[in-house]
């Protein structure tokens, strides 16, 4: 009988370790993902590229780059380290061929295993020549020695101010608590004598019902902004019309809900599309998600779709106008 408690007893001390090690790390982790959930940085090499011109357009690029994994359908087939850096390394080619202004970047990796624990977002903003850049979190979890950091990243020539974090409606409570859910980012990036509001979005592709809330948020920021707003990344959504266009129950839409805001206008604009608009999936596109919205009174001066497959998704990129009489005077 000793023998057997004894035997119980080591069982219960083995299970009750082996779950302490599966659960402290989680548990660790999401006590402190509100600390990691933004990240502001600025490189030494950071002066002097403030430099637009006035009435020099502003380039915006968005690209859901999909961990690094490529065209595979798993995050965990993206090939090893080797490849993964090399998959980045034509990533920050193309950035560096558009040079834009400003990139916003989707399904960006901090700290994943999958990924090889490379910090995507810096490894991209130096290879491409970005000294501004904001780094946000919206999935954090630590599972034993396995780690799952990713979210949203924007990388800029010119300062960033005013970071902050705006929240997009979870999927479920328990989800959202356990692992965490998508967020947007808002930040000043001020380019020459212009100062303007970007959200750098990424929204659900799960629910139609949850974009369109996630869209009255960000049209609210943009009401309430000092400065000219634009929404660019993924929103997962395409307008009633377009190819494979979804609705909620009673016809919401979340593309449709920015267009009739008034305060917004983006392009494409209106069908019949061509290839060229569409920007999901790189190697057979068929629908338009990742958008750039601007200003109801800027001007798209260029709008361009690159073809290039490094992610299941196309980057977009556009060069806009800014209309000065629109800018309002510093409200400090």
């Amino acid at each position: 009988m000793k023998i057997r408690l004894g035997s119980k007893r080591c069982w219960l001390v083995a299970i009750l370790l082996a779950m302490a090690a599966l659960i402290g790390p989680s548990l660790f982790s999401r006590l402190a993902s509100p600390w990691r959930v933004l990240r502001v940085v600025a490189t030494s090499d950071a002066l002097g590229l403030n430099d637009n011109a006035p009435g020099t357009p502003l380039r915006i690029a968005s690209y859901n780059i999909a961990h690094g994994r490529g065209l595979a359908e798993s995050n965990w087939e993206g090939g090893d380290q080797a490849e993964r850096l090399e998959r980045l390394d034509r990533i920050a080619e193309l950035l560096l061929k558009i040079n834009a202004d400003v990139v916003v970047l989707n399904e960006v990796d901090f700290d994943s295993s999958w990924s090889h624990s490379v910090n995507q977002a810096a490894y991209l903003a130096q290879k491409a020549g970005y000294p501004h850049r904001f780094e946000q979190r919206s999935f954090d979890l630590r599972v034993a020695f396995w780690t799952w950091r990713f979210g949203n990243a924007i990388l800029s020539k010119h300062p960033i101010t005013n970071a902050r974090i705006v929240d997009a409606p979870g999927y479920s409570r328990w989800e959202t608590l356990l692992i965490g859910k998508k967020r947007n980012v808002v930040g000043d990036i001020q380019f020459g004598d212009e100062t303007i509001r970007l959200v750098g979005a990424h929204l659900s592709h799960r629910s139609e019902a949850l974009r369109v809330e996630a869209a009255r948020k960000l049209i609210e920021i943009a009401e309430t902004s000092p400065w000219p707003t634009l929404v660019v990344g993924d929103l997962n959504s395409t307008p009633p019309g377009y190819p494979e266009s979804n609705q909620t129950p009673n016809g919401n839409n979340a593309i449709m809900t920015f267009d009739e805001s008034g305060l917004f206008q983006r392009s494409p604009s209106e069908g019949p599309l061509l290839e060229m608009d569409l920007t999901f999936h790189s190697m057979d596109p068929r629908r338009v998600i990742d958008w750039i919205l601007i200003p109801r009174a800027w001007e798209f001066q260029r709008y361009r779709v690159d073809p290039s497959q490094h992610s299941d998704h196309r980057l977009v990129y556009a060069d806009v106008m800014p209309d000065p009489m629109t800018t309002p005077e510093d409200p400090d």
